[in-house]
């Protein structure tokens, strides 16, 4: 699939989506530089992305791709949380029916947004598999359009926005781009579209160690299925690598990092109050391979890292920065 994708594909798609989404922020992490070696960090907010996270545009790009007799026979995705406020958020702005398949115990501000945009949400199980039947459910009985939240090169394509958009802002003079790493999707598409710029720039994608699914995918050279711990970057718990995200990172991400629970959640009190930045878990991973010294931050060198999100319940982030266990 890889093969048939361009770096022209990912221009395209920015300008497509542009009316849609939002051009996030960029900015230095200052305060942050000070615990590191002299490197310059920047943080891509895609926090502040309409809907909170960069979700939104690799659904925007599907959807506006997709044929509008298609969607207006409505949609339907399975999702834990960001992806699924990014496909209602789609769905109320193009004037479709999004019906949204969540897990029994997904974070209530994300029931919450996905309703807020229209979406009706139905709930199956704990387990990607469970979500993914009752989708196929859904389609079979209404003929809903599924806008998939990792396999679809459409949404790759359009993840990969982030990269480009925070490349134009370094004024095309950046050494490495870090992202967080759960089903690989914005991994894929970010990793792909910063080497078709410039193949110098090295790449970094960094999940939880509780799920080292890329980890263990790279190490067997294949896509596989890992067991699944307990972290709270909920929106990095995918058990399962599908071929083409596992592809598109084995040829274009320089490395893949697995970082502890600790770092994460003293990674997200860092962001929060030396930053003053609101992140959800998932979205602090990157700074966590920082804390964990597993990025070059020597003096000189100019590091992008993707905050991705910042949907996150008040009591858990409240729980986190005060560290209450």
């Amino acid at each position: 699939m890889e093969d048939k994708l361009q770096v022209s594909d990912v221009f395209q798609a920015k300008k497509r989506i542009k009316d849609y989404v939002k051009v996030t922020p960029l900015v230095r992490a200052e305060n942050l530089e000070k615990l590191f070696d002299g490197a310059e960090i920047w943080l891509k907010l895609e926090n502040m992305q309409y809907t909170g996270a960069f979700k939104l545009r690799g659904v925007s790009n599907k959807m506006l791709t997709t044929q509008k007799e298609e969607l207006q026979k409505g949609v339907t995705a399975a999702s834990s949380g960001n992806h699924a406020q990014a496909v209602s958020y789609m769905a109320q702005q193009l004037g479709v029916k999004a019906t949204i398949v969540m897990p029994e115990n997904a974070p209530k501000a994300k029931i919450k947004g996905a309703k807020g945009y229209g979406a009706e949400v139905v709930f199956a199980g704990f387990t990607g598999q469970d979500r993914d039947e009752k989708c196929a459910e859904l389609i079979k009985e209404h003929g809903y359009c599924l806008v998939h939240s990792h396999m679809d090169p459409a949404v790759i394509i359009g993840h990969g926005t982030v990269a480009i958009e925070a490349l134009e802002q370094m004024d095309g003079d950046m050494d490495e781009l870090i992202v967080p790493c759960g089903a690989g999707s914005l991994a894929s598409g970010a990793s792909f579209a910063i080497k078709g710029v410039n193949p110098d720039i090295k790449v970094t994608a960094v999940e939880p160690k509780e799920v080292p699914l890329f980890t263990e995918a790279l190490k067997a050279n294949k896509a596989l299925t890992v067991k699944m711990g307990q972290t709270i970057a909920d929106g990095l718990r995918i058990s399962k690598a599908e071929e083409i995200n596992f592809e598109m990172i084995r040829d274009n991400v320089d490395k893949v990092v697995a970082v502890d629970e600790k770092s994460i959640e003293e990674a997200l009190k860092l962001v929060g109050l030396k930053e003053k930045i609101l992140a959800e878990p998932s979205a602090c991973v990157g700074i966590a391979a920082l804390l964990e010294n597993k990025i070059d931050t020597s003096k000189g060198r100019r590091i992008c890292i993707v905050i991705t999100g910042g949907n996150v319940d008040a009591s858990l982030y409240a729980q986190l920065i005060n560290n209450v266990k």
